[in-house]
């Protein structure tokens, strides 16, 4: 019965070994002509190994629908360009609560951008980090689509991609990765998104499986998107309403969020190790008998 138990005890924690820890990325930029003089300089185009994608002050733009007089039910989260030229932003007026000014305003490149590589940069500038934010960097364009509720938000849907800029040649700008949203889960003032990706450039990004086995980044690789929300419910001095391109009565909030985009183990990797804890006890089991 000890042994039973014993062996039990290892599955549950390898089970929950797999559900929580983080893999590893790393990206092949192509050419060492990114490397910057501020970063390690090698032979290769890989980055060294982080573990998030890391953003600060990302402007948000919510997209509440007003036709029942209140910005529960249906909204989005934006930052595309078609959106905004639908929406007529910038524009500044006075917000719902008839007293606060809200400017809404057209996102800069600081408030799309991935910041950080973490931990490659900042702040560890003698990393191996290709010319990352010196030659290159990361955007994020997304639309979000959700339902809003006395409760908060709950996101049901929507596109990502990830946008490759090279800041001295716009030839090599593209999308690197791209997917949709998946669900989200909402605690106070903490937002998680779940993402999945659709489709990745070939030997671009890289994950590995909780071992160090790397992999490229494909249909079906998962990530958790970690970020900031409040108040979760927008406020009447923070809305400014008006109506759309589209001729619809809506509500815009704009806010800026800090967080964390991670990766999930590949399941294969979780299924292998729930395998060997019971391949643990069925051998256990056949001591035992």
């Amino acid at each position: 019965m000890k042994m039973k138990l014993l062996a039990a005890a290892s599955v549950l924690a390898m089970t929950a070994t797999a559900a929580v820890a983080a893999p590893s990325f790393y990206i092949n930029v192509g050419s060492n002509s990114y490397q910057s003089a501020k970063n390690t300089q090698d032979a290769d185009s890989n980055t060294g190994t982080f573990t998030e994608f890391g953003f600060n002050q990302l402007l948000a733009t919510s997209v509440y629908d007003l036709s029942d007089n209140s910005v529960n039910g249906a909204f989005y989260d934006t930052n595309l360009a078609s959106d905004f030229a639908k929406l007529g932003i910038a524009r500044s007026d006075t917000a719902m609560d008839g007293v606060t000014t809200v400017n809404l305003t057209y996102p800069t490149v600081g408030q799309v951008n991935i910041d950080s590589l973490a931990p490659l940069v900042p702040p560890s500038f003698g990393s191996d980090a290709e010319g990352y934010n010196d030659s290159w960097h990361l955007e994020v364009r997304y639309r979000f689509n959700g339902v809003m509720s006395a409760s908060g938000p709950s996101y049901t849907g929507g596109t990502w991609e990830l946008f490759f800029n090279d800041f001295t040649n716009n030839a090599n700008d593209r999308v690197v990765v791209s997917g949709h949203l998946v669900g989200s889960e909402l605690q106070v003032a903490n937002l998680n998104l779940f993402l999945e990706v659709d489709s990745a450039e070939a030997g671009f990004l890289f994950i590995d499986d909780g071992f160090g086995n790397f992999s490229a980044v494909g249909d079906g690789t998962k990530f958790n998107l970690d970020t900031n929300v409040f108040p979760p419910i927008p406020t009447a001095s923070q809305l400014l309403e008006f109506v759309d391109g589209d001729g619809n009565r809506v509500a815009v909030r704009q806010t800026k969020l800090d967080g964390t985009i991670s990766g999930v183990i590949p399941e294969p990797a979780s299924l292998a190790l729930v395998g060997l804890g019971f391949a643990g006890l069925f051998a256990a089991r056949r001591r035992k008998a």
